[in-house]
C-alpha cells in the first residue's frame, strides 16, 4: 500500500495546478470562445446565435479601428521611450559609485504603484484647471496660460505614455542591468588597451551583448502595452473623442458600458490571437540555437 501511495504521490501534488488550470484559465477561456459565437445584450435579454458574425462586424467596425490604431501609436511610443530611459538608468547604475544603492531603490519604487493608482496620480498632476504640471511651467515661463493636457488629443496621449513609462521604466531598467552585469569584463579589458572611446565601446561590445536581454524587455513590455487599460481608464476615459481609446478600453467599453457581451469576447479573443502569435513568434526568434559549421 505504502508503494501505491508512493507512485501516485506526484499526481497528488499536481492535482491544486490541475485545477488552477482548469477551472481558472481553461473553463473561463473556453467559455470565452462560446460567448464569442453568440449575441448576447444584457440591456435586452437577449441571446442569439451569430457564428462569425461578432468577428465580421468587428473588422468592420470604425471604432475598433481606431482603437487599433491608437494602441499601435501608444505601443511605439512607449517603448521608445521607455527603452531608452530603462537603459540609460541602466548604463547609470551599472557603474560603481557612492550611494549606488538608494539610487536602485528610490528607481525602482515606481514599479510597486498599483497600475489605476499611478494613473489616478496623473490625473492629479495633469487635472484641468488645478494641474501642477501647468503651474511648474508657469513659474518657469515656459507657458502663459492654462495648458489642457487631457481635453487635446495629442496631450492626452502624451500623458498616457508619460503615466506608464513613469511606471514600467524601471522594470526596463532592471532586465537590462541583469544583461550589463553578465557581460564578462574580458572585452572590456581589451578594448581599454585598444584605447577604444566609450561610445565605441557601447556601440561594439554592450549593445550586442546585451541584445537577448533588450529583446527579451522589450518583447515582455509590448505584450503588456497591448493589452493598456489601467492608465487610460484613470486618466482619459477613452476621450476626449476616442483620442486614447485602446483596444482593451475598446473592450471595456462594449463588454460593460454597452452590455455587449458576445461583441466584446470576440474583440478580446482577437487581441489574445495578436498576442500570442506575436509572443510566439518573438520567443522563438530570441531563443532560436545557432546553426552549427
Amino acid at each position: 500500500m505504502k508503494e501505491i501511495g508512493f507512485k501516485f504521490r506526484p499526481i497528488y501534488l499536481m492535482l491544486p495546478c490541475v485545477v488552477f488550470l482548469l477551472f481558472l484559465i481553461i473553463y473561463p477561456f473556453g467559455y470565452n470562445i462560446v460567448m464569442s459565437l453568440y449575441d448576447i445584450s444584457f440591456l435586452t435579454g437577449r441571446t442569439s446565435w451569430t457564428g462569425l458574425g461578432n468577428y465580421l462586424e468587428l473588422f468592420q467596425d470604425p471604432y475598433f479601428h481606431n482603437s487599433v490604431r491608437v494602441t499601435i501609436i501608444l505601443v511605439l511610443s512607449a517603448l521608445v521611450v521607455e527603452t531608452l530611459l530603462g537603459l540609460v538608468a541602466a548604463l547609470f547604475l551599472a557603474e560603481k559609485f557612492k550611494g549606488r544603492g538608494l539610487a536602485r531603490m528610490l528607481l525602482i519604487i515606481p514599479l510597486g504603484t498599483i497600475p489605476v493608482i499611478n494613473g489616478y496620480l496623473f490625473k492629479l498632476i495633469f487635472f484641468p484647471g488645478a494641474s501642477v504640471a501647468t503651474h511648474i511651467l508657469m513659474q518657469l515661463g515656459l507657458v502663459s496660460e492654462e495648458v489642457h493636457w487631457l481635453t487635446n488629443p495629442v496631450l492626452a496621449n502624451i500623458t498616457v505614455i508619460a503615466a506608464d513609462a513613469w511606471q514600467w521604466t524601471p522594470f526596463m531598467m532592471l532586465i537590462m542591468l541583469a544583461g550589463l552585469q553578465a557581460i564578462p569584463q574580458q572585452p572590456y579589458e581589451l578594448a581599454a588597451l585598444d584605447g577604444l572611446s566609450p561610445l565605441r565601446v557601447f556601440f561594439k561590445i554592450t549593445l550586442p551583448q546585451m541584445k537577448q536581454a533588450l529583446a527579451i524587455a522589450i518583447l515582455i513590455r509590448t505584450m503588456d502595452l497591448l493589452r493598456l487599460f489601467d492608465a487610460v481608464f484613470a486618466l482619459t476615459g477613452g476621450g476626449p473623442q476616442s483620442a486614447t481609446e485602446t483596444v482593451a478600453y475598446y473592450i471595456y467599453r462594449t463588454g460593460f458600458q454597452t452590455f455587449r457581451i458576445g461583441y466584446a469576447s470576440a474583440t478580446s479573443l482577437v487581441v489574445w490571437a495578436t498576442i500570442f502569435v506575436i509572443a510566439f513568434v518573438a520567443v522563438k526568434k530570441i531563443f532560436k540555437e545557432p546553426e552549427r559549421a
